[in-house]
């Protein structure tokens, strides 16, 4: 079975009972990174709407019309819609379509280029193809043709825009022949915002003068078979693994714009009016869909990450001042280029949208440090997060209390603290909350900052005279609050304010994404957190599936019980073009697969490679090429019970650790010459050399 393959036989459905369904479109999608197309339809024929990631209107305040805006429309007509019929090969980037009377091929070229090739039978009308610009939310159109070069632009400006942006979408017919009664007619769409040239509208012209439909097919050919040699899992499940491929295949076609990366929705925008403006929320939803990027081998997705979060340091300088503390603080929420969504004047702190939340930047911290682990890039890590990460600790470390020989965290709400703000709000009604000590999730993501940018800066040779402090807080920062629950020692929400909450994965999310619990924590702490994660099951949770099925790899949970929850989200929640219809967001679940089967099948963590961790060891599974911490490329095979064909490539020459599966030696793969390991415990340790593969025999 082809796992990079999906057929979409039905035209999407985004109406029901009258109502327009929840914004995560239903047709069949194709992008580049940046640009992407997705399928509709309507009365005349096809609707293939555009979006992009630089198109932003930028107008300020929570309550505004600003956000991510879609960029137009292909429209395509005298086409019957009936045996409906597209192919998506992920592998190609490419759309293969079929109706009644018509085929069409559609690609989007990495230089946003979109290709189609239409043909239908020499004689019958011929396919109308237009493109059209929305002119809501007081946008300024133009529609206009040279030379057989059909032109829209659109633009936001005025007095209530912060920044200008703008969008040319140029069409262009570039051939027709007929052969074989068949008439095949190729036509190309280029798109270019003020972003990528300030001569957008020429430059969109020239593209579409310049295209040639062969060679960017091969180009967007060849773009998506590198992007899936780079690491690959094969297990029995043809669907979990289809689902696998397709959700990353979708993520890379929203990360590709390293000026403007992906807000709730990606790239996938079919109107004005998505929920939430679009926007970077940063108490998990902006952070989720790069859960799975480092481990599945694709660090190069993380590579637009920082840009918003670097563009708010200045905000964040003055958020932090707020709470009386130097370094870096973030609200819930903010646009690229530091668009500002978060101011509301009835707010209770500040007329800033924090929602009784301190712990945004050190969510933020999450992803970079993943990247420092994984990769261990110190040039990269200096120009493009320490000073984010260091800034980060510098707010934590005034805003910690130490008492009685351990650091506290106050006032930080675990959950977003609803509708705080305005004369109706009821202090007394959130009192937990306004006052919480030692949220759990602040605790977690807090012990991972500090372990982080200790690690980091002593790697890197800098701020030696925090380490003292940092020793400090590491060594002192409190322990996770606990409670009996159904009779079992579980973990607490906060040790002051909220004890539970049966909705959302906040109070485990200290085990993962932020990594304070694994395999090496102890029998003790292990238990209470088997125990906290069946208190309910959370597996269906419309926000946190993408960290509650992972956590369950990391703490050894039944590995049945783990693929029972990816079926479940398929079965409920997927939509035939394989993104998830979630109501807590949208490219956040697109994490969920690859997170969590990477983590069943490889963990590393806490220093220690273990391979096949959470995994049902009579079902044959292999993988080639994910990514260790430490940054190691490892590749293993699970067959009839026995791990085997165990091979670990060292990129920067680190020692490595390895739970002993049963090997009795190590080989260099190139000349296979003995390399020496030591025994600790159930690992052994041995040293490596920059690029070079090892084989465990």
């Amino acid at each position: 079975m082809n796992t990079y393959y999906n057929e979409i036989t039905a035209k999407p459905v985004n109406i029901a009972d009258g109502k327009i369904l929840y914004k995560i479109p239903a047709g069949a999608m194709c992008a580049n990174g940046d640009l992407a197309v997705v399928f509709d339809n309507d009365e005349n024929g096809l609707v293939i709407h555009l979006s992009k990631c630089d198109f932003w209107k930028f107008t300020a305040g929570a309550h505004s019309d600003g956000g991510i805006k879609t960029v137009g429309e292909i429209r395509i007509g005298n086409v019957n819609l009936q045996d409906y019929r597209i192919q998506q090969y992920f592998d190609a980037g490419l759309l293969d379509c079929s109706f009644r009377d018509v085929d069409m091929q559609l690609f989007v070229a990495p230089e946003n280029r979109i290709y189609l090739e239409i043909a239908n039978p020499a004689g019958a009308p011929l396919p109308t193809v237009s493109v059209t610009a929305p002119d809501t939310c007081q946008s300024i159109n133009t529609h206009s043709e040279t030379d057989g070069v059909v032109c829209c632009t659109r633009k936001f400006d005025g007095k209530e825009v912060t920044t200008m942006s703008a969008v040319a979408v140029c069409l262009r017919q570039t051939e027709s022949h007929t052969a074989d009664g068949v008439v095949r007619t190729r036509y190309c769409v280029s798109v270019v915002t003020n972003f990528d040239d300030e001569n957008y509208t020429a430059k969109a012209h020239d593209m579409v003068l310049s295209c040639d439909y062969d060679r960017d097919k091969n180009r967007t050919a060849e773009k998506w078979k590198t992007f899936f040699s780079a690491s690959k899992v094969t297990i029995q499940d043809k669907q979990i693994e289809t689902f696998y491929n397709a959700s990353l295949y979708h993520l890379a076609g929203c990360m590709g714009n390293k000026g403007f990366p992906p807000g709730l929705f990606g790239n996938f925008i079919t109107d004005d009016f998505f929920p939430w403006a679009g926007d970077y929320h940063m108490n998990y939803n902006y952070e989720a869909p790069y859960y799975c990027i480092f481990t599945s081998n694709h660090p190069e997705l993380f590579d637009g990450y920082m840009t918003p979060i670097n563009e708010m340091r200045e905000d964040a300088k003055r958020f932090a001042n707020l709470f009386g503390c130097n370094g870096y603080a973030l609200p819930v929420s903010f646009g690229p280029m530091a668009m500002d969504v978060y101011s509301q004047p009835d707010c209770k702190e500040h007329g800033i949208l924090f929602l009784g939340q301190k712990s945004n930047a050190a969510y933020a911290c999450v992803i970079p440090l993943m990247h420092w682990y994984s990769t261990r890039d110190k040039d990269y890590a200096k120009e493009n997060y320490y000073d984010f990460v260091f800034g980060t600790a510098a707010f934590w470390e005034e805003y910690l209390v130490k008492e009685h020989g351990k650091y506290v965290i106050r006032n930080d709400a675990a959950h977003e603290i609803p509708y705080y703000r305005g004369k109706k709000f009821n202090a007394l009604t959130h009192i937990g909350q306004i006052h919480t000590v030692n949220a759990i999730n602040s605790l977690g993501l807090v012990k991972m900052l500090f372990k982080g940018v200790y690690d980091m800066a002593k790697e890197l040779g800098l701020n030696s005279e925090k380490y003292a402090l940092w020793e400090d807080i590491n060594r002192n920062l409190s322990d996770f609050p606990l409670f009996i629950k159904n009779g079992k020692l579980c973990f607490r929400y906060s040790r002051m304010g909220i004890r539970w909450r049966d909705e959302n994965t906040v109070g485990l999310q200290h085990i993962y994404p932020a990594s304070q619990i694994g395999f090496n924590s102890g029998d003790k702490l292990l238990k209470i957190a088997r125990n906290s994660y069946f208190i309910n099951d959370r597996r269906l949770d419309d926000n946190g599936s993408n960290s509650y099925l992972p956590a369950g790899a990391r703490i050894g949970v039944d590995p049945a019980f783990i693929m029972e929850g990816i079926r479940s989200n398929i079965k409920e929640f997927a939509m035939p073009n394989k993104l998830f219809r979630h109501h807590g967001g949208g490219i956040e679940h697109l994490t969920t697969v690859p997170a969590t089967i990477n983590e069943m099948l490889l963990q590393s963590y806490e220093g220690i490679i273990r391979l096949f961790p959470c995994w049902d060891k009579t079902s044959d599974a292999s993988f080639e090429n994910l990514r260790a911490d430490g940054a190691f490329l490892v590749s293993a095979k699970l067959q009839n019970k026995r791990i085997s064909c165990v091979s670990i490539c060292s990129l920067q020459g680190n020692s490595c650790k390895v739970q002993d599966f049963g090997f009795s030696r190590i080989v260099r793969a190139e000349d296979k010459q003995p390399v020496a390991f030591t025994k600790y415990g159930d690992a052994v340790c041995f040293e490596t050399q920059k690029d070079t593969t090892y084989e465990l025999l």
